[in-house]
C-alpha cells in the first residue's frame, strides 16, 4: 500500500484540536515532535512534553485527497499553519527497520544482538533481543550508559529491579553479570510481554519476572534499582524507587539530560549520594543508600 503524509507546525495548545480533526479525516497515524528550542523530550518514554511549538505529522492512505484536507485545516485555524506534504515510496517498512537494527557492542564483552542476526562475537556475552513494540534496543545513550556499567559489575547473588523496563534489556544484562534474580516493571503490557519473551530467548526465564507497576509487591527489596525513564517521572517515582531499594543498595537513574541533573539529585538528596556519568547530552546517576 502507498502512503502520504502531511506535517503541520502548530502551537502546542492546538495539538488536540488538530489531531481530532485529522482523525475525522481518517488519518491512520498521528505523531508529534518538538518544533521549537524548548525542553527536549524522548517520545518513547511516558510523560508530558513541555513544548511551545509542535511538529504534527499525519499519515494517510493514497486514496485520500490530502490537498483538500490541508485546505480545510488552514481555513479553521486563525494563525498561519506551515504545512508540507510528502508521498511515501511503497516498501516493506518492517524489513527496513529490521535491517537498521544490527548487533552492537554495549560494554565489556557485552553485545546486544537482534534475534534475526548471527552474533558478531559468539564467544562473548550476547543478549538476544526481540524488542517487539517495546522501547529498548541498547542504541539510546541512556540505555548504553547503564549497559556499560552493568557489563563491568560482578552482581553474583544480587537482586535487581528494572523500573521502566521496556524490552527488559537492562534486567537481562544484570542477569548476564551474575545477578540471581531480576524483576522488570513497565506501565505498558506489551513491554511486560516483551521482557518475558526476551528472558526466554536468553535462557533466563526462571530468573526474570515482569510486572505492571500495580502488581509489583511492595515488600520486594533489591540490591540494585534501575530507572531509565525521564527526569520528571523519576522525581515523581522517588518514593516508590526508594521503597524497593534495600539498605546499602545501589540505584541507577538515567533518561536525564545534563540540564536536569540537579533537580534529580535534590529530590534524592536526603537518602542517596550520587556519582555522575555523561554521554552526549545524557547523564547516568549512580547512587548508594
Amino acid at each position: 500500500m502507498s502512503w502520504q503524509q502531511a506535517t503541520f507546525v502548530i502551537a502546542a495548545a492546538e495539538v488536540t484540536a488538530l489531531s481530532e480533526m485529522l482523525e475525522g479525516f481518517l488519518a491512520q497515524a498521528i505523531t508529534t515532535e518538538n518544533a521549537g528550542e524548548d525542553e527536549f523530550y524522548e517520545v518513547a518514554f511516558p510523560g508530558t512534553p513541555d513544548w511551545q511549538t509542535v511538529k504534527l505529522t499525519a499519515l494517510f492512505t493514497q486514496e485520500v485527497n490530502l490537498r483538500e484536507i490541508v485546505d480545510f485545516v488552514k481555513s479553521h485555524f486563525q494563525s498561519e499553519v506551515p504545512v508540507s506534504i510528502e508521498h511515501l515510496v511503497d516498501q516493506d517498512w518492517e524489513r527496513v527497520w529490521l535491517e537498521s537494527f544490527t548487533p552492537i557492542k554495549v560494554g565489556e564483552q557485552l553485545w546486544v544482538c537482534p534475534s534475526w542476526c548471527e552474533p558478531i562475537a559468539p564467544d562473548e556475552r550476547n543478549i538476544i533481543l526481540d524488542p517487539g513494540l517495546a522501547f529498548g534496543t541498547g542504541t539510546h545513550a541512556t540505555t548504553h550508559l547503564c549497559l556499560q556499567w552493568l557489563a563491568k559489575q560482578n552482581l553474583e547473588g544480587q537482586t535487581v529491579l528494572d523500573y521502566g523496563a521496556g524490552s527488559g534489556l537492562l534486567a537481562i544484562a544484570s542477569l548476564f553479570s551474575g545477578a540471581r534474580h531480576a524483576d522488570a516493571v513497565d506501565i505498558d503490557p506489551l513491554a511486560v510481554e516483551a521482557s518475558l519473551n526476551n528472558a526466554d530467548l536468553n535462557g533466563v526465564k526462571t530468573q526474570l519476572h515482569a510486572y505492571l507497576p500495580e502488581d509489583l509487591p511492595e515488600s520486594h527489596r533489591y540490591e540494585i534499582v534501575i530507572a531509565n525513564i525521564l527526569a520528571e517521572v523519576i522525581i515523581e517515582l522517588r518514593d516508590t524507587l526508594l521503597l524497593h531499594l534495600q539498605p546499602g543498595g545501589s540505584i541507577l537513574l538515567t533518561g536525564i539530560l545534563n540540564t536536569q541533573v540537579q533537580r534529580v539529585v535534590d529530590a534524592f538528596a536526603n537518602r542517596v549520594k550520587f556519582e555522575q556519568y555523561e554521554q552526549e547530552q545524557w547523564c547516568l546517576l549512580i547512587g548508594h543508600s
